[in-house]
């Protein structure tokens, strides 16, 4: 019980301190500028491009959640350690890893806070277009992206615990990046490749975890619903292909947060 209620008091801590925070309001800003972008497509009868606005709409606020995830996963435990505020805090019966779990979890809880704003505006914004939404898929989709949004704060963790705040935060943004396009460019070059060469790719390919896996925005996107309410294209995921990708998020979330708590545990404070 003491366990739980340390951890969640950290959580609060972190999840107020995020709420409070102008950024995360500025790029809801932007997901409001695209709703009106809706309005203006519906006055000229572009029927057409509801569909380029759920894409763009989708990828928009992913983006600006992963972002914000990055950007508050890496500050966490450098900025204790810069104001001596962690020392206090381990001096009470408070161990290292109730201190990092009730961190990760806090950053858990301000990006749903972030991501549950933009899925709010995004579902008025396609209440605007008169077109049916696949609940189930859509419920699947935001799931899955906090499995993304999970593996991002513990490898940001581990990162701000090997190099300093800067570093941490665009090393973890370009293997954000990286791995959007790592699965194509992967495609493209294996078969053109030596063995030896083959090998490295594959041995990169486990390395970096591939949250492309995650985002099934563009199910969503193309997602269809008939007049008797049946998914015509684009159904919702088989069970067994979400256990599996639990499974994966789950599995690099707990190699990043363990290895964080290595490092953070034989760190003299």
């Amino acid at each position: 019980m003491a366990f739980a209620r340390n951890t969640w008091l950290i959580a609060r801590t972190i999840w107020i301190e995020a709420i409070r925070r102008r950024e995360i309001y500025a790029t809801v800003l932007i997901a409001l500028a695209l709703i009106v972008a809706t309005r203006l497509l519906r006055f000229f009868e572009v029927e057409g491009l509801w569909k380029f606005y759920r894409e763009i709409s989708l990828r928009v606020m992913n983006l600006a959640t992963s972002l914000t995830v990055i950007l508050l996963a890496a500050r966490q435990l450098p900025r204790e350690f810069e104001r001596r505020t962690l020392y206090p805090l381990l001096a009470r019966p408070l161990g290292r890893w109730n201190f990092l779990l009730g961190k990760f979890l806090g950053v858990m809880a301000a990006a749903a806070f972030c991501y549950g704003l933009f899925m709010a505006i995004f579902l008025v914004g396609q209440a605007t277009t008169g077109t049916a939404l696949n609940a189930a898929l859509f419920v699947q989709f935001v799931y899955l992206q906090f499995w993304n949004f999970a593996v991002l704060a513990a490898l940001a963790f581990l990162l701000s615990l090997i190099f300093n705040v800067d570093a941490a935060m665009t090393i973890a943004l370009v293997l954000y990046i990286f791995s959007q396009v790592f699965l194509n460019l992967m495609s493209f070059l294996y078969d053109g490749l030596g063995a030896l060469q083959q090998r490295l790719l594959l041995l990169l390919h486990y390395v970096i975890p591939q949250l492309t896996l995650f985002d099934a925005s563009g199910k969503v996107v193309h997602s269809m619903i008939g007049p008797g309410g049946e998914a015509l294209l684009w159904p919702s995921l088989a069970g067994w292909a979400i256990g599996q990708l639990t499974v994966y998020g789950l599995l690099y979330t707990g190699l990043y947060l363990g290895a964080a708590y290595a490092l953070f545990r034989r760190r003299p404070l």
